[in-house]
């Protein structure tokens, strides 16, 4: 793990902060005077950091990404690029759920509702979902497993689209629903029609 510097620490520690006051309390019931208080730092200090309380939830899209990538790391190379796809699925899954949930992830689509926050953030094709499925399915296709006729950018993005919209749909239905099984069910589906004829 990378070491953090003084200035990574004291940022790390008011995201952490705050996530748990969030988490706590809900989102819109804390104030950054909650979230300075909490981590024993001049309110001046939270704005060397974060322009302001929305930008914490912005920051989860790191998590994110960080996340996704150990995860890739520990993936055993010689399973297959169908497994590995739904290791990635699960894992956002159970991450969204136990590391998130239901509010801090409302938060974070109607952080991204806003204008020119979009395209920088969670639709950037740059970030490390992107990457890693753009990976698998290129893999996938080499290996004979994913049909070719299928643009692989167009089925990166159609997949992580889906996903996306039943996270959003597990929002509004207040997480009555198990994510993992549901975007799973996807999964199986979507790479049957990506799969070559048997």
């Amino acid at each position: 793990m990378e070491k953090l510097t003084k200035g990574g620490k004291t940022k790390r520690l008011l995201y952490e902060c705050a996530i748990e006051l969030f988490q706590e309390k809900g989102y819109d019931k804390v104030s950054v005077d909650e979230i300075v208080k909490k981590a024993g730092m001049a309110k001046g200090t939270f704005y060397i950091y974060f322009e302001s309380k929305a930008a914490i939830i912005t920051q989860m899209l790191q998590e994110y990404d960080d996340y996704y990538s150990t995860v890739a790391a520990q993936m055993e190379p010689n399973t297959p690029a169908s497994e590995r796809l739904e290791l990635i699925v699960r894992s956002s899954c159970q991450f969204t759920k136990e590391s998130i949930g239901v509010d801090l992830l409302r938060a974070l689509y109607m952080e991204q509702l806003l204008p020119g926050r979009s395209e920088q953030d969670a639709l950037n094709s740059n970030r490390a979902l992107y990457r890693i499925i753009h990976e698998l399915l290129v893999e996938g296709q080499q290996s004979g497993i994913y049909r070719t006729d299928f643009d692989i950018n167009k089925m990166g993005a159609w997949l992580i689209r889906c996903i996306r919209g039943t996270f959003y749909e597990w929002c509004i239905q207040e997480g009555r629903f198990d994510l993992c099984d549901e975007c799973v069910q996807f999964v199986h589906a979507f790479f049957c029609g990506l799969e070559w004829p048997h």
